[in-house]
């Protein structure tokens, strides 16, 4: 393979320093702005480590996404051990469903905009929005620390909690990355006082917490899953059950529109 391959596959690529390692699906901006999508507040795990380039952890492999006014460019770490090269189509798969790009956005916003005046006079200015379907574990830990927050805080701790518990994944340039942590790790007896070292504060006994409840109460992942396909009011009151988690604030991830927000008293 070319030296400049091998060197790109370690540090931070771009589409013009490597165009060999990327592979592209359609998708024009009015269907997706990274920069506003990812920054959005929805997920707390994207970086723009170049300009217009953004990299982060999506199905536990380490990504770098960036866009043309048609297309969205997409490359992929894979580490040391495994063969360095493009996205396959089945990697592919798993940014299709992270963005949802089977649900058309101009349909959407053309609906939105017959019904609601506001949303018309918006709409222009902010094409390109849509709903991350992200994994349901980050989603819902991300947004228990998003209580009581702001965003450049809330990167901070998930981050942290992610170098403490997540597996390491790869190192380029500088940064490492870690998948984000499974349940069995953010409910071991440990964790609630690792967390509140690491500036958790409050939210560490509900993360902790929130672990343990699904572990032992309601049979781990698959129940999980499951509220993703769930009714809305069915998942709303399951997870309003959990530590952590109340009726304050919406937001959508992997399980739909829910309500998540600051500790219950």
């Amino acid at each position: 393979m070319a030296p400049s391959v091998l060197a790109g596959s370690m540090g931070h690529r771009t589409l013009a320093s490597v165009p060999a390692l990327w592979a592209c699906i359609p998708c024009p901006r009015s269907e997706l702005r990274l920069d506003l999508v990812l920054a959005s507040g929805q997920s707390f795990r994207w970086r723009e480590q170049s300009p217009a380039h953004w990299s982060g952890v999506l199905a536990n492999q380490v990504w770098t996404l960036t866009q043309t006014e048609e297309q969205l460019y997409c490359t992929v770490y894979r580490g040391d051990k495994r063969q360095v090269g493009k996205p396959t189509l089945e990697e592919l798969k798993a940014v299709r469903q992270y963005f949802q790009l089977d649900v058309s956005l101009a349909q959407l916003y053309h609906h939105w905009s017959s019904v609601d005046p506001h949303f018309q006079e918006v709409a222009q200015k902010f094409q390109g929005v849509r709903l991350l379907q992200q994994d349901p574990i980050e989603c819902l830990f991300s947004f228990i620390c998003s209580s009581n927050n702001n965003i450049a805080r809330i990167t901070g701790m998930v981050e942290q909690l992610c170098q403490a518990f997540g597996p390491r994944l790869i190192q380029l340039d500088d940064v490492t990355y870690h998948g984000f942590p499974s349940l069995q790790a953010l409910a071991g007896p440990e964790v609630e006082a690792q967390l509140r070292k690491l500036g958790l504060g409050y939210r560490a006994r509900y993360v902790n917490a929130s672990a343990r409840a699904i572990l032992e109460e309601q049979g781990g992942l698959p129940w999980l899953q499951q509220l993703c396909k769930a009714p809305y009011e069915e998942a709303h009151k399951a997870l309003c059950n959990l530590p952590g988690v109340g009726t304050k604030e919406t937001f959508s991830g992997a399980c739909g529109d829910l309500m998540l927000a600051g500790p219950k008293q």
